[in-house]
């Protein structure tokens, strides 16, 4: 069973519940899923060793970060060196991420990029074939010139991909013999994102992991690969794999929904706007002679697509300017009726008028895009033109489709103000069950999936779709401090009354004041955040600790993490920052960095008028209750979880959590209290704010006197054993004298490997010429 393929010499707390079901769920197949919620230490990432035992098709591993990739290339590498299996491991990772040219393209997106360079290298290697008498093109046989980074005229690294070959007067292309060589190399060892450039010996990064990537056991893939509209009709084709041998692990799975969500979106931008606008003219200018060798029927379709596109252009940069000269910064639902009034005015058929319009929106995009290209899911953009029209189509699907949400953005950067305008569908069901009902199996994993139950309805549609697993928290409950305020609170009726202010200021003075080192104050919003900035303030000083603040920029977030990490062994720092933002998801306070988090107020989103059409969409769905927790709270409850999440990150930590709200401990019927983990509710803990603190000073003294106590027994446990027989060690024999190293052995045999004291006084009962020569 999956035990051939587990490398760990033992179970952690409740693993093998999570490992048995995982297996009988794959093995079954027929397409079942299962939900699993496991909290922080149950070992989720070792479920791959369930599936690869289970499943002999590939394994589709779909991560929401590039991070999320080193942990399961970590998992694999244990599997490579403590079992007989070497599972092979590809990764598809964003062009963005690992293009050696990434910083020449200026003005430009590394997509479009890449899609230009990709056709001047094709370009080039026709030139090539035609100047010379061979009738293939082998890279590994050219010199290939040098160029000036920021004006090539081709890509090296995608020119050593292909060769190109002369088929009855027409250049096409194939897998170079040195990238299939690079491919074979890989097979032999695991490689990290961090390495892989190196790995490719000049060629593309992405091209190579894209070969590898089709005959590979596990390809670890971001979810936009499986659930963006535009990719997941090519995928399977695209990688050559069958769907029923396909199983899919969903990794931090309470963020599919929203993520899947935000792929579905449509948008159209001044910027489109104008772009569309070129590549028209550019249609036009290319057909030259072709207009009068074509026949009158191609003529009239063309020149109506033209006139209609002609006459939509112009009204939506109208309509957009409009928009972004009156609307402050805000967002805003789109008045459709309006809008469809204005922008079709004079149009008698606007299905006939887009299908027009997508007549040359095809015609436009075959003009720009070489066939090869489109062999590419995530090198090539779609040009802007037809980006207009499946906006268009989106606008009016929504007339039909209470899921499709229409509105309109105005932000702000620089002084100056863009609008654009989105449709989103926000229901991600139907997109994710096209992929779930077609595939052997799907697990999804997360350590905030609570209640399971509500997640199946938002991701899955239906209940009773999936098998449900919940694990209970493995940690030692008393290492944990969980509490919620019985007062305080951030409801807007009394969000500002000086009695629920005081309270709230005073959860927050205990949490800085009482708990050693570095703690964590995660609000509901950034202007929350500025209103309590005082209060946390002076706590610090009263603490000795320094401030840390979420900048608004997340290319400031490496410096501010980088000094509240650097603080945790300085005194401790405050990290102040917003629930569900940079800070508060995704990140791993590890060890000393983080011993107590307050999460004040329940972090909902603002309750206007796109929120009420979401919220009356799932209402009309599921009923009120269970339409508005997932709608609504659902959200805001995960949020929450996720901030209180980043302490206690190990068996050994410890840690004080603290829900500053009072909904979080209220557990009347369809209370938040009720959608928390079982292991959350049993450990809560309702606290006023003086009772709060009295509660944290007692529980950080008991351990500290349980520190102490572990202290003495490793001492006395040393002192035993120096006037008994050592256990047998390599070094027992006469004639060989102990070392640091073996010492240290000894140190991990009696269980005072990670006892700073204890490793001294073993080292101390060596011989002194062992410690000096060591």
């Amino acid at each position: 069973m999956y035990l051939d393929y587990f490398p760990y010499d033992s179970l952690r707390p409740y693993q093998d519940r999570m490992l048995d079901a995982v297996y009988e769920v794959v093995s079954k197949g027929g397409h079942g899923i299962l939900m699993i919620d496991a909290p922080t230490g149950t070992g989720k990432t070792s479920c791959i060793c369930s599936v690869l035992a289970a499943a002999p098709g590939k394994t589709i591993v779909a991560v929401r970060t590039v991070s999320q990739i080193d942990i399961y290339i970590e998992e694999i590498s244990k599997i490579w060196s403590k079992t007989r299996h070497r599972p092979e491991i590809a990764y598809m990772v964003g062009k963005q991420k690992i293009c050696p040219l990434e910083d020449e393209f200026r003005k430009e997106s590394v997509y479009a990029g890449c899609s230009r360079l990709k056709e001047w290298t094709k370009n080039y290697v026709s030139s090539r074939i035609g100047k010379s008498n061979a009738s293939i093109y082998d890279p590994a046989l050219d010199s290939i010139p040098e160029e000036e980074p920021g004006y090539r005229t081709f890509c090296p690294y995608y020119l050593r991909s292909r060769e190109g070959f002369d088929l009855n007067g027409t250049v096409h292309f194939r897998r170079s013999g040195i990238a299939l060589d690079v491919v074979e190399s890989l097979k032999k060892t695991i490689t990290p994102p961090s390495r892989l450039l190196e790995s490719c010996r000049g060629i593309c990064p992405y091209e190579i992991q894209s070969l590898y990537a089709k005959n590979c056991d596990i390809v670890i893939m971001n979810y936009s690969h499986l659930f963006s509209p535009d990719f997941q009709d090519i995928i399977f084709q695209w990688l050559e794999m069958e769907s029923e041998k396909v199983t899919l692990i969903i990794d931090e799975a309470h963020n599919l929904g929203d993520g899947v969500r935000a792929m579905n979106s449509r948008l159209l931008s001044m910027r489109m706007i104008d772009m569309a606008e070129k590549e028209v003219e550019k249609f036009e200018g290319t057909l030259g002679q072709a207009r009068l060798e074509e026949t009158r029927e191609k003529a009239s379709w063309r020149r109506e697509g033209i006139r209609v596109i002609r006459m939509l252009l112009p009204r939506l940069r109208k309509f957009l300017h409009s928009k972004q000269e009156r609307m402050q910064e805000s967002e805003a639902l789109l008045d459709a009726d309006l809008f469809r009034t204005f922008l079709y005015n004079g149009i008698e058929d606007i299905d006939e008028a887009l299908s027009n319009f997508s007549d040359v929106a095809v015609a436009v995009a075959d003009l720009n895009l070489a066939e090869g290209d489109r062999e590419n899911l995530q090198g090539d953009i779609q040009p802007s033109l037809a980006l207009v029209l499946l906006y268009l189509m989106d606008v009016e699907t929504a007339e039909k489709d209470p899921s499709y949400q229409r509105k309109i953005i105005v932000s702000g950067s620089g002084g100056q103000k863009f609008a654009r305008l989105e449709v989103n569908n926000i229901d991600p069901a139907i997109n994710i069950r096209r992929i779930t009902d077609n595939i052997n199996a799907t697990i999804m994993l997360s350590g905030t999936f609570s209640p399971l139950e509500a997640y199946e309805l938002y991701c899955l549609g239906e209940e009773n779709r999936a098998q449900k697993l919940s694990l209970p928290n493995p940690f030692p409950k008393d290492n944990r401090l969980l509490m919620a305020a019985k007062k305080a609170t951030t409801q807007l009726d009394i969000r500002e009354d000086a009695d629920n202010r005081e309270e709230i200021s005073g959860h927050i003075r205990s949490i800085i004041e009482c708990v050693p080192g570095s703690v964590a104050i995660f609000f509901t919003s950034y202007p929350m955040m500025n209103n309590y900035r005082e209060v946390c303030l002076t706590s610090c000083q009263k603490a000795g600790k320094k401030l840390c603040i979420e900048p608004r920029s997340s290319e400031e977030v490496p410096t501010v993490l980088q000094e509240f990490f650097r603080l945790a062994g300085r005194g401790g720092g405050v990290l102040t920052g917003v629930s569900g933002g940079k800070l508060a998801e995704g990140i791993d306070y590890k060890g000393e960095a983080l011993n107590g988090v307050a999460v004040v107020g329940l972090p909902l989103a603002a309750y206007d008028e796109i929120q009420k059409e979401i919220n009356g969409y799932y209402t009309r769905k599921y009923g009120r209750v269970k339409g508005m927790l997932i709608a609504y709270t659902l959200p805001a409850v995960n949020r929450g979880l996720q901030a209180a999440g980043r302490v206690i990150r190990s068996e050994s930590e410890r840690g004080v959590i603290l829900f500053c709200d009072r909904r979080f401990g209220d557990n009347s019927p369809g209370s938040v209290n009720e959608f928390l983990p079982d292991w959350v509710r049993e450990d809560l803990i309702l606290v006023d704010a003086k009772e709060g603190r009295e509660i944290i000073l007692k529980k950080v003294m008991d351990w500290k006197m349980d520190k102490t106590q572990q202290n003495k027994s490793s001492r006395n446990k040393i002192q035993s054993t120096s006037d008994q027989e050592l256990p047998q060690t390599p070094w027992r024999s006469k004639s060989v004298k102990p070392g640091k190293r073996d010492l240290r052995e000894l140190a991990k045999a009696l269980g005072l490997g990670k006892d700073k004291s204890a490793a001294k006084t073993i080292a101390k009962s060596g011989p002194k010429s062992s410690r000096k020569n060591s």
